[in-house]
């Protein structure tokens, strides 16, 4: 599926989400912020998709933020609570995706960047990719939810460093304080470290996958309890799968399972 700004591929159990705005470093405009809800529910229903990639085109940024040249027109007033609305609605898609989310970091990664870099579960960047909440140089708050996802990955004296500072960080900076997995030597190295560790995922028990990643977001929940029923009905329906069964005769056999997600 391709549009003006945002296209999303499949190959091999692996769809790839690429924000397509190159002449703005990626930024995100209205229109992707309205186009991405639908794009996240494909992928999140296509049992084609084991695996989702979410990356920037050209090689200068991952996601520069929001588009600022927009802000006069649909930051502003009423329709300031409507853009906040859609990005919430964006971002609570996201988080709910139960396949695996990788984020292929390069160049700038801020604001709304990093934001969808930290709903991915893994995050692997260059030494060239530049890190940064820019909130209290450009006169914005920097949400709630936002900021609890920067303390659950970094912790509070980092998130402090970031969010009140607005300082950039380089690609090395981030990987010595834990904001990204795995720091890639370059580009190249970048692309392939992420096609095997897609590869891997992809590769194993869709159903097991879902579960325990459900289950992770359920125990670092803050707004209410963990649904404990929802992670044990979820562990109940892996044993009784059909890959739980291929999964022991894999083993047995000493060969490769081919799960089937059911």
């Amino acid at each position: 599926m391709t549009s003006q700004f945002l296209q999303l591929s499949t190959n091999d159990g692996v769809s790839t989400l690429t924000l397509n705005n190159p002449a703005k470093h990626n930024a995100m405009n209205f229109a992707m912020w309205q186009a991405l809800p639908d794009l996240l529910q494909k992928a999140g229903d296509d049992r084609a998709t084991r695996v989702l990639i979410l990356t920037g085109a050209g090689e200068r940024a991952f996601c520069s933020g929001n588009d600022v040249s927009e802000f006069d027109k649909v930051r502003s007033t009423r329709a300031q609570i409507e853009h906040n609305e859609l990005q919430r609605t964006v971002c609570e898609r996201f988080a709910k995706l139960s396949k695996p989310t990788i984020a292929m970091i390069d160049g700038y990664c801020l604001g709304a960047g990093l934001e969808f870099a930290l709903l991915c579960d893994f995050r692997y960047c260059t030494p060239a990719s530049r890190f940064a909440v820019p909130a209290v140089k450009l006169g914005l708050p920097y949400r709630h939810e936002d900021i609890v996802k920067l303390l659950d990955v970094i912790g509070p004296a980092r998130t402090k460093e970031m969010v009140l500072g607005g300082r950039r960080i380089d690609g090395a900076r981030a990987a010595d304080i834990g904001l990204v997995h795995q720091l890639a030597p370059s580009r190249d190295a970048l692309v392939r470290d992420i096609v095997e560790l897609a590869g891997e995922l992809a590769a194993s028990a869709p159903l097991s996958l879902a579960a325990a990643k459900v289950t992770i977001n359920e125990a670092l929940r803050r707004d209410t309890a963990p649904d404990l029923a929802l992670c044990k009905k979820l562990a109940d329906e892996v044993y009784a799968s059909h890959d739980y069964i291929e999964g022991r005769a894999a083993f047995a056999e000493k060969r490769k399972p081919r799960f089937e997600g059911r």
